[in-house]
């Protein structure tokens, strides 16, 4: 008979149930106000988790959407 299998959490994070109104990490932060830099729009410090997420996905399209200023002239 095989012992029962007991599954093993590599952080505390894992342990719990993700906050979908935790505050973004730093690193969305640092991330997030470069892109905000780069294409000219507003830096929002009260985004959640999910909502940074979003909003760095949005302006990542949009700073490749845009034309790179060394190419030209």
């Amino acid at each position: 008979m095989m012992p029962p299998v007991k599954t093993v959490l590599d952080s505390p994070a894992a342990e719990s149930d993700h906050d979908p109104d935790a505050p973004m990490t730093n690193d969305q932060a640092v991330h997030l106000r470069s892109l905000c830099e780069a294409t000219g729009e507003e830096f929002d410090t009260a985004l959640t988790e999910a909502q940074a997420h979003a909003r760095i996905l949005e302006l990542e399209a949009q700073k490749h959407d845009q034309p790179d200023a060394r190419k030209e002239g």
